[in-house]
């Protein structure tokens, strides 16, 4: 695991220091949960409530250096962008949509020639604006959606830098960037001064001192709700995003089985099986059995769930499931096997462990939201354990 870099994003240095302890679930000195990147064994990073990892996740924006644009009277301005990828970590980002508007009019998608950006790498991308036919102030804003991969999963986040262009007289051309310096990355402080573009006859030049110059980037997190690339996108939930910090409420299970808090394990997966739990020094957060109203194990029905059977995990915003038993499991009214894409579980959901068995062994899911975020999950066992039932922890 590489050294983490601790950056800007809310989280604390001393988080840091106290997260390279593998079992630590808050840290020792600001008391914060530890809620770790997904990529965690490989780039050491922590996220806060809106899951960015600010060391996988690191895109920057720049106008190229020596680009020339050519403007006639009446005509276009094309921006030359360049796309960076600032990650330290070797971990690509995807940028896979672009998107223009021009003052208050609608936003329109721009076509990508390319998606994978590389760490330490660059693409470039023109970017031609409306006709700029006065003089004055045009407004500008430029946002696109960047993913990050890590084995079956993703998170995906949308940036935004907001220009105005001001067309001065005797031709020349201002870029000034509106948006304030809580950027992200290592550029977060940066204090950015206008781009002057010359006019020489009908061409204008990027007068940059012989550099590119960086955009200021900030996240567009209600354009990400609103687009559904993070939260959910349709139903009672639709634009409502879940909180990586989200507390996860356990009811129906013995005294002291179930933890109730946000995930804070190593890759952020809470995984749950017939297998003994970690209290027991088995794999799972959760050991599930089959067992009736007094408590009583029912051995048969529990051997048909597998070791680790279901795994839980907040990816993109939204409550994720991933099936790892043979037998699957009953999402609602979709059955999902081993081999299937992930399950986004929603507010209501039922989760049937044993398909055969539906009322065998049941997860019901509620979520709360407040100002479009769910902070609580509460999710309840049927048939639930009498409050004196404690698992002995032993495999089966």
């Amino acid at each position: 695991m590489v050294e983490p870099v601790a950056t800007s994003g809310g989280i604390s240095p001393c988080c840091y220091q106290h997260a390279v302890t593998a079992d630590a679930i808050f840290c020792g000195e600001c008391g914060k949960p530890l809620l770790r990147c997904m990529a965690h064994e490989e780039c050491g990073g922590l996220v806060g409530d809106d899951g960015c990892c600010n060391v996988c996740v690191r895109p920057q924006l720049y106008l190229d250096k020596d680009a020339v644009t050519e403007v006639k009277t009446g005509g276009v301005l094309v921006l030359p962008l360049v796309f960076y990828n600032a990650s330290g970590v070797g971990r690509p980002l995807f940028i896979t949509d672009v998107w223009v508007r021009e003052g208050e009019g609608a936003r329109r998608r721009i076509e990508l020639p390319w998606k994978r950006l590389d760490a330490g790498g660059s693409n470039r991308l023109n970017v031609q604006t409306g006709a700029l036919e006065r003089q004055g102030r045009h407004g500008i804003e430029i946002t696109f959606a960047a993913a990050t991969n890590y084995f079956m999963r993703e998170e995906r986040f949308c940036f935004t830098s907001s220009l105005s262009l001001e067309v001065e007289q005797g031709g020349s051309l201002v870029i000034n960037q509106t948006i304030n310096s809580s950027g992200i990355g290592a550029g977060s402080d940066t204090v950015y001064a206008p781009i002057r573009l010359e006019t020489q006859g009908e061409t204008r030049k990027a007068a940059v001192g012989g550099k590119a110059a960086e955009l200021g980037l900030q996240r567009a997190d209600n354009f990400e709700a609103a687009q559904g690339i993070r939260g959910y996108t349709e139903g009672p939930l639709k634009g409502v995003v879940v909180s990586r910090g989200a507390r996860i409420v356990w009811k129906g299970f013995g005294p002291d089985e179930a933890p109730s808090g946000p995930i804070t394990t190593r890759d952020g997966i809470f995984a749950m099986g017939r297998g003994r739990s970690v209290r027991f020094g088995g794999d799972n957060q959760i050991q599930l059995l089959v067992t009736d109203t007094s408590g009583a194990i029912d051995e048969a029905l529990s051997q048909a769930i597998s070791r680790r059977h279901l795994e839980l995990f907040i990816q993109s915003g939204r409550l994720c499931a991933r099936v790892t038993g043979q037998s699957g499991v009953m999402i609602g009214d979709h059955k999902y096997g081993a081999d299937d894409a992930l399950a986004v579980i929603g507010n209501g959901d039922v989760i049937r462990l044993l398909p055969k068995y539906p009322d065998a062994l049941t997860l019901q899911v509620r979520m709360r939201a407040n100002y479009g975020s769910v902070e609580e999950i509460t999710i309840t066992r049927a048939p639930p354990m009498p409050a004196s039932a404690v698992s002995d922890g032993a495999p089966r």
